[in-house]
C-alpha cells in the first residue's frame, strides 16, 4: 500500500510540475523549429555537391535542446528531422540542376542518332531521295531556303552521297552533301532553323616534279612519266603562247615539271599547280615560275626575268586535227574553182568543237557576211581584230556589243557559207591589215610589277633552283 502510494505522489507531483511549467515545454519546442529553420535555409543557398553550411553547429543545438520523452530516461538526439532535410534538399527544383541535367539529356539523345547515307541514283532528284529517307517535302523546302549555298544541291549526280540526320520525330536536323574533293556542305538545325555553309577539307599539298622525253607525242611522254592528264594540259597552256603542241612539238622535245600533289587525311585526291616548268622545243629552252602578285591576290606564270609567259592573244582559238588551209596570197578555192587569197588559218575539226576568243574585247559583228557564214568579230582596243568564220552556231546569252575575255567560248565549229568540211577560218588582223596568224609576234601581258620584282625573286628562286637539280638529273640519266 504504501509502494502504491508512493508511486501515486511520484506521477502526482510529476504531473504537477508540468502543469506548472508548460511555458518551458513549449519554449524547448520553440528553440528546436528554429534550429530546423537554419538547416533549410543553408540548405537552399547550397550548391549541389558542396557540404551543407552550419550543420554540424545545428545538430549540436539540436541535441541541446532535444526533449527526453516520458517513457525513457536518457536523452535522444534529434537526427530524424536533419536526415529529412538533406534528403528534400536534393529534390528541390534548383535552375543549377535542371540545366545540368539538360544537358546529359541532349548528350544522350545526340548519341543515340545515326547519320543515314543515301546514294544518288540515276534520275533521282532530292525530293525522291527525301521520300526514301521517309523526310516531308516541307523540310525540303525549308532546306532549300536556307542559304545560298545549298545551291549545289541543284546540281547531284548519280553515285553522290548525301547523308542526313533526324530525330525520333523525322525531322531533318543536319544534312551534309560532298560536293567534291575539297569542299562539303552541312546543313544544321539551329534555334529551330536550318542553317546552311559550305565548308572545306583540309589539304595537305605535297611536291612532287616529273621528267619526260617525247618520242612520238606529248600526252604518251607524259603517261610514261607517270604525269596526270591535268598537269599536261596545263603545262601546254603555259607555253601555249610560245609553242604549237600540234605543229611545232619535234620528237626529242623534252620537259620538266614540278607541281602540288593534294592530299586529304593521307590519301591523294587530285594535283594542284604547277610550281614551276620548263620545255625544250626544237633545241629553245622555255622556263616558267607561279608568281602570287601580292596586291591583287591573281597567280600568274612569268618567266625567270619577270616577264609574263601570257600573250595577249591565243595562238590558236580552237582545239584542232590539223591545219586544213593556211594563210597565201594565192590559193586554189574549191568551191569557187579560182585562186584566190586566203587571208587567214583554216583550222580542221570536228563539228561543235568549241571556239575561243583569242584575247579580250568587245564582239562586234554576230551575224552571217556572205561566203563567210555564221562569223564572230572580236575587236580588242583600238589596234587589233580578229574574225572567226563558218560557224554551226553561237554561245548562247552573248549578243553584238558584249565583252569576252581570253578564253570565252563564242561558238562552235561548223560548215556555214562557202565550206566543204567543218573547220574554222580565222583572221588577225592590226589597224585592218590581215596578217599571218601562226608567225605575226604576238603582244604579251604585263610583266611582273618593278615594285614587287625583289619580292619575285625571294619567292620564286628556291623553286627555280629545285628546277635547275632536276634538269640536271634528268640530263644525268640520258647520258647513262
Amino acid at each position: 500500500m504504501n509502494t502504491i502510494n508512493r508511486d501515486y505522489r511520484k506521477g502526482y507531483h510529476s504531473a504537477e510540475k508540468e502543469k506548472r511549467h508548460p511555458a518551458l515545454r513549449w519554449a524547448l519546442f520553440g528553440f528546436a523549429s528554429i534550429a530546423i529553420g537554419v538547416v533549410v535555409a543553408n540548405t537552399m543557398n547550397t550548391e549541389p555537391g558542396d557540404a551543407l553550411p552550419g550543420i554540424d553547429e545545428t545538430r549540436s543545438l539540436t541535441q541541446s535542446l532535444s526533449i527526453t520523452p516520458a517513457s525513457e530516461g536518457k536523452p535522444a538526439p534529434v537526427e530524424a528531422p536533419q536526415e529529412r532535410i538533406q534528403h528534400e534538399s536534393i529534390r528541390l527544383p534548383l535552375p543549377e540542376l535542371q540545366a545540368q541535367q539538360k544537358i546529359i539529356d541532349d548528350v544522350n539523345h545526340t548519341a543515340s542518332k545515326e547519320w543515314r547515307e543515301f546514294k544518288v541514283k540515276s534520275g533521282d532528284s532530292l525530293a525522291r531521295l527525301f521520300k526514301r529517307a521517309k523526310i516531308a517535302p516541307q523540310q525540303l523546302d525549308e532546306l532549300m531556303k536556307s542559304g545560298p549555298a545549298v545551291k549545289s544541291l541543284k546540281r547531284i549526280f548519280p553515285d553522290d552521297i548525301i547523308r542526313v540526320l533526324t530525330n525520333s520525330d523525322g525531322v531533318l536536323e543536319a544534312l551534309s552533301y560532298e560536293i567534291d574533293n575539297r569542299s562539303y556542305l552541312m546543313a544544321e538545325r539551329k534555334d529551330g532553323k536550318l542553317q546552311a555553309a559550305i565548308h572545306k577539307h583540309e589539304i595537305e599539298a605535297r611536291i612532287a616534279h616529273a621528267s619526260g622525253i617525247i618520242k612520238s607525242s606529248l600526252f604518251l611522254a607524259a603517261a610514261e612519266a607517270d604525269v596526270s592528264e591535268n598537269i599536261i594540259m596545263e603545262l601546254a597552256g603555259i607555253f601555249g603562247w610560245d609553242i604549237d603542241f600540234v605543229l611545232d612539238i619535234r620528237k626529242g622535245d623534252t620537259f620538266n615539271v614540278m607541281y602540288e600533289e593534294l592530299y586529304r587525311n593521307g590519301e591523294k585526291i587530285d594535283d594542284g599547280n604547277i610550281l614551276a616548268a620548263e620545255f625544250i622545243n626544237d633545241g629553245k629552252t622555255y622556263r616558267a615560275v607561279r608568281y602570287v602578285n601580292p596586291q591583287t591576290n591573281v597567280a600568274e606564270y612569268f618567266s625567270p626575268d619577270g616577264k609574263s609567259m601570257r600573250k595577249a592573244f591565243l595562238r590558236s582559238p580552237v582545239n584542232f586535227t590539223r591545219i586544213s588551209s593556211k594563210f597565201t596570197t594565192g590559193r586554189y578555192h574549191p568551191v569557187l574553182h579560182k585562186i584566190r587569197a586566203h587571208k587567214g588559218v583554216d583550222y580542221a575539226a570536228k563539228r561543235g568543237t568549241p571556239v575561243r576568243a583569242a584575247g579580250n574585247g568587245k564582239i562586234i559583228h554576230r551575224a552571217r557576211k556572205g561566203g563567210y557564214g555564221r562569223v564572230v568579230i572580236i575587236q580588242h582596243g583600238t589596234r587589233y581584230n580578229t574574225l572567226y568564220a563558218h560557224l554551226n552556231s553561237y554561245k548562247r546569252g552573248q549578243r553584238t556589243g558584249s565583252k569576252v575575255k581570253q578564253g570565252d567560248i563564242i561558238g562552235y565549229v561548223g560548215s556555214s557559207g562557202l565550206a566543204t568540211g567543218p573547220h574554222l577560218h580565222y583572221e588577225f588582223r592590226v589597224n585592218g591589215v590581215h596578217r599571218n596568224p601562226l608567225t605575226v609576234r604576238l603582244p604579251t601581258a604585263k610583266p611582273v610589277p618593278k615594285r614587287y620584282l625583289l619580292d619575285f625573286e625571294v619567292k620564286t628562286g628556291p623553286v627555280l633552283a629545285q628546277l635547275d637539280l632536276l634538269n640536271r638529273t634528268q640530263l644525268a640519266s640520258n647520258d647513262l
